[in-house]
C-alpha cells in the first residue's frame, strides 16, 4: 500500500504547532490527466476527492500520524471537484459519497449533497461530513458517484466516478488514491485473516505453524517480542451443548496459558503477521479418546484464537478452518484423506462420484482411478503427504477405467501406468515430473477389443511385461510399446489372476475350472474342481503353488510347475470356511507359504502350506465381537522381515453400527485372536476404522492395499474418497 503522501503547507503548520482548535489537513490528489476538450452534450465528470480530518480532542499521539491518517471520533470530511465536460448546460443532481473498509469489506454510503446546475465548463466542490466515532479503525477507501439516479442525459457516464474504474483506460485510476486509515488510540490491531502458507496434511502431526495476518490500527507500535500481544487458543466440542462454550486449549491448573507466538506488526497503521505454534501434544488430557471408540469418532473440535492487545485494545478473534479441527489429530496413523479433508495440495474435486478400482502404489505414488460427473480420471499423489501430481488425466469422453496397474523405473526415475478402458482399449500413460505442465503424458495405446466386461491388469516383477485379462480371455503385451506377445481367447477370466514371473505362466480361472497359460504358448487347466472359483489367486515364492477358494467355502492348491495339459490338483480343503471364500492374500519365502483367507460373512481363517505335503489341518479363526458380518474382500498382509508371516493383517467388510450397516477397517495380530492396537495419545487403541465424510457413510471399502516401501495402508470407499494410514510403527 502506498504510504507516502505529498507534504501541504497545510502538514507544515500542523508540525510547527501552528493549528487552531479546530484545524483542518487535508489530503488534496488531482486526477493527472484532464479532459483536453468539451464533450458534446451534457458530460459530467469527477475530477478529483478530497479527503480531510478535523480534530476533535488534543491527543498527544496525534503528532506522530502520517498525512493519511486519522483517529476514530475524528470529524472526516470528503468532497469532490465536480465539472461539466460538456458542452450543453446540466441541470441539478446529486453527488453519492461512499467507503470501504479494505480489511473487513464492509461498504456504506455516508452522503449525499446536490449540485444545483453547471454550465459547460463549470465546476463546484459538494462535501459531506460525519463523525467517524462509530467506525472501526481500519483502512478505509473513499469514493464517489456524480448523478447516481440519472437524471441528466449525461454523454459519457464513464467519469461520473471517482475514483475512475477500467472504462477509462490509462486514465484508470487506483483506489489508493483515496484511502484515509482510521487508527484508534491506544493497542489495536485489524481483523485478523489466515494464510494458507501452513496447510495441515495428517492428522498425526502433532505441531503446527500457521500465520494470521492483521494490520495494526492503533496508535502504538507492538514490540518484536511479542510482549504487547496475549495469544490464547480456544475450543468447543461441537456435540456438546452449549454451542458457544469454548475452553482454554492449553492450561496449567485452571490458568489459561498463551499459545506460543511471535508478532510482526510495527508501525501504526502498517500491515504485519502474527505466526503461532499449535502444539497438539499439550492437549493430550482434554482430547485423550476412549479406548473403546473407532479410529475417526472423535467429537468435533471447533479452534479459535483470540489476539488480545495489552494496554486496553479490543480482542480480536479467529475460527480456525476444518484442516485445524483437533478430531483430525485424534490419530497418530492417519495420514490424509484425499479429497475431502485435510488435502493440502490437491483440488476440490466435488465432482468425485464413486471408485470401483483398488488404488495402486509405485515408487512412492499412489495412482486413483475416480468416476465423476465429468468422466472417469485418473489422480496420482505422493504416499506419504497426499500432495498431487499436476493436471490427473482424463479418460476419453463416454469410457470408463475398468482396471489399473503402474510400475516404477528406478534407474529413470520415470512411471508407467496403465489402464483398461471399457471401449476395449488399454491405454499406457508416462509419469515423468516436469518443471511445467502434467506429471501424466500419453504413451501407447493398444490393439481394440483387448477388454471387455470387468478387467484385470497385472504386470510382471520387472515392468517388461502387462497381463490383460477379462472376459475376452487373456492377452500378454509388451508393456514398452503395447505389443501383443501371445493371447489366450479360448476362456473368459472370472477373478483376479496372479503372475508366475520365472516361467512366464498366467494363472486364472474361469468359472469354475482353473487355467495355466505358459510362456510358450501351451497351457494347462484343471476342471475337477465342480465349483465356482470365487476368490482372486494367490501364489508362493518359488511359484509352485497356485492358491484359490470357491463359493462353498473350499480351499484348493494346484501345482505350478507341471508341463502336461491338466493342471495337477496338490491338496484341498473342503469346507474351510462356512460360505462364500471372496478373497485371500499370500506371505511366503519359499516353498511353504501362509495364508489368510475371507468369506463372504465376516470369517477370516490363517491356513498354513508345507511345499509338499499340503495344507495344516491346524487352522487359526479370527473371532471378536466386533468382527464384520460380511466381507466382500481379500485381506492385505503387511510380512514380518523375514517373509515368514504376517506383522498385521488387514481387511475391509461391513459391521452393525447401531441399526445402520457401516463400512469398516480392521487390523488383525497374526494369529487373528485380537485386534492390532496402535498408540493413539500415547495409548492403545484397536485398529478399527469407521469412514465418514461430510456427515455420510460410504456403501463399502474396497481391498486394502499396503505400499511396503512407505509403509502406508491405503483404502478407497466407493463414494470417492481415498484414506491413507502410516504403519511406520510397525517397521
Amino acid at each position: 500500500m502506498q504510504r507516502d503522501v505529498p507534504r501541504s503547507w497545510m502538514h507544515q503548520v500542523h508540525e510547527l504547532g501552528k493549528r487552531a482548535t479546530a484545524a483542518s489537513l487535508f489530503v488534496l490528489i488531482v486526477i493527472g490527466a484532464s479532459l483536453s476538450a468539451f464533450g458534446q452534450g451534457i458530460d459530467i465528470a469527477i475530477d478529483a476527492l478530497h479527503i480531510s480530518w478535523v480534530e476533535t480532542a488534543d491527543v498527544e499521539s496525534r503528532t506522530a500520524l502520517n498525512l493519511d491518517q486519522a483517529l476514530v471520533g475524528d470529524t472526516i470530511r470528503v468532497s469532490a471537484t465536480v465539472r461539466n465536460a460538456g458542452t450543453t448546460t446540466a441541470g441539478q443532481f446529486n453527488v453519492d459519497f461512499f467507503f470501504t473498509e479494505t480489511i473487513s469489506g464492509e461498504h456504506g454510503k455516508i452522503g449525499s449533497q446536490a449540485v444545483i446546475g453547471l454550465e459547460p465548463g463549470e465546476q463546484r466542490r459538494p462535501v459531506v461530513t460525519f463523525d467517524s466515532t462509530a467506525f472501526a479503525p481500519g483502512i478505509y477507501i473513499f469514493s464517489a458517484e456524480a448523478d447516481p439516479e440519472r437524471v441528466l442525459d449525461d454523454t459519457s457516464r464513464c467519469d461520473n466516478f471517482a475514483p475512475l474504474g477500467d472504462c477509462a483506460g490509462a486514465a484508470e485510476q487506483s483506489d489508493d488514491r483515496y484511502k484515509l486509515t482510521l487508527l484508534q488510540e491506544g493497542s489495536h490491531i485489524s481483523e485478523p485473516s489466515l494464510t494458507n502458507a501452513f496447510e495441515i496434511c495428517q492428522m498425526g502431526e502433532l505441531e503446527s505453524n500457521l500465520i494470521l495476518e492483521a494490520h495494526n490500527v492503533g496508535t502504538q507500535a507492538f514490540a518484536l517480542t511479542g510482549s504487547d500481544l496475549d495469544v490464547f487458543g480456544y475450543y468447543r466440542l461441537s456435540l456438546t451443548p452449549p454451542a458457544n462454550d469454548f475452553t482454554s486449549l492449553v492450561r496449567s491448573g485452571n490458568e489459561a496459558q498463551q499459545l506460543f507466538k511471535i508478532v510482526s506488526l510495527l508501525n501504526p497503521g502498517e500491515e504485519g503477521f502474527v505466526r503461532i505454534t499449535l502444539d497438539y501434544t499439550l492437549l493430550g488430557a482434554q482430547f485423550q479418546p476412549d479406548p473403546n471408540d473407532a479410529l475417526g469418532k472423535a467429537n468435533p473440535a471447533q479452534l479459535r484464537i483470540s489476539l488480545n492487545p495489552i494496554g486496553g485494545g479490543t480482542p480480536q478473534d479467529i475460527y480456525l478452518p476444518s484442516q485445524f479441527a483437533l478430531s483430525q489429530f485424534y490419530s497418530e496413523v492417519d495420514l490424509w484423506t484425499f479429497p475431502n479433508r485435510a488435502h493440502c495440495f490437491c483440488d476440490d474435486y466435488a465432482d468425485i462420484e464413486s471408485v470401483s478400482i483398488d488404488p495402486v502404489p509405485a515408487g512412492g505414488l499412489v495412482f486413483h482411478a475416480v468416476s465423476s460427473t465429468n468422466g472417469d480420471r485418473l489422480h496420482v499423489l505422493k504416499v506419504r503427504s497426499g500432495e498431487e501430481k499436476p493436471d490427473p488425466w482424463a479418460a476419453p469422453a463416454g469410457t470408463t477405467i475398468r482396471a489399473l496397474a503402474a510400475t516404477y523405473d528406478a534407474e529413470t526415475i520415470s512411471y508407467r501406468a496403465f489402464v483398461a478402458g471399457s471401449n476395449g482399449t488399454v491405454y499406457a500413460l508416462d509419469g515423468v515430473d516436469k518443471d511445467e505442465g502434467s506429471f501424466l503424458t500419453p504413451g501407447w495405446t493398444s490393439e481394440a477389443g483387448l477388454v471387455s466386461g470387468p478387467a484385470y491388469l497385472e504386470t510382471s516383477a520387472d515392468g517388461s511385461m502387462l497381463i490383460v485379462a477379462s472376459e475376452t480371455g487373456v492377452h500378454v503385451l509388451n508393456a514398452l510399446d503395447g505389443a501383443v506377445l501371445r493371447s489366450d481367447t479360448q476362456h473368459a477370466v472370472t477373478t483376479r489372476p496372479v503372475f508366475a514371473n520365472t516361467t512366464g505362466t498366467v494363472w486364472y480361472a474361469s468359472d469354475e475350472t482353473i487355467h495355466g497359460f505358459r510362456s510358450d504358448g501351451s497351457s494347462c487347466s484343471n476342471d475337477t474342481i465342480l465349483d465356482q472359483i470365487t476368490s482372486n489367486l494367490g501364489i508362493n515364492q518359488d511359484e509352485t503353488a497356485v492358491f484359490f477358494g470357491t463359493d462353498s467355502g473350499d480351499f484348493f492348491a494346484i501345482g505350478a510347475a507341471g508341463t502336461g495339459s491338466t493342471c495337477p490338483l496338490v491338496d484341498q480343503e473342503t469346507a474351510l470356511l462356512k460360505r462364500t471364500i471372496v478373497g485371500l492374500d499370500v506371505v511366503s519365502d519359499s516353498g511353504d507359504a501362509v495364508l489368510y483367507v475371507t468369506s463372504s460373512i465376516g470369517e477370516i481363517v490363517r491356513v498354513e502350506y508345507d511345499d509338499g505335503r499340503g495344507f495344516d489341518d491346524e487352522f487359526a479363526n479370527g473371532v471378536d465381537e466386533n468382527e464384520p458380518r460380511e466381507i466382500a474382500a481379500a485381506p492385505v498382509i503387511l510380512p514380518t522381515s523375514n517373509g515368514k508371516d504376517a506383522k498385521i493383517v488387514f481387511l475391509t467388510g461391513q459391521t452393525r453400527d447401531g441399526r445402520t450397516d457401516r463400512p469398516i477397517l480392521q487390523g488383525w495380530e497374526k494369529d487373528l485372536e485380537e485386534y492390532e492396537t496402535v498408540s493413539v495419545w500415547n495409548t492403545s487403541v484397536s485398529f478399527i476404522f469407521k469412514p465418514e465424510e461430510n456427515g455420510t457413510i460410504p456403501a463399502e471399502l474396497l481391498t486394502p492395499v499396503i505400499d511396503p516401501d512407505t509403509y502406508t495402508l491405503l483404502v478407497a470407499s466407493s463414494d470417492g474418497y481415498l484414506y491413507a494410514f502410516d504403519l511406520g510403527q510397525f517397521e
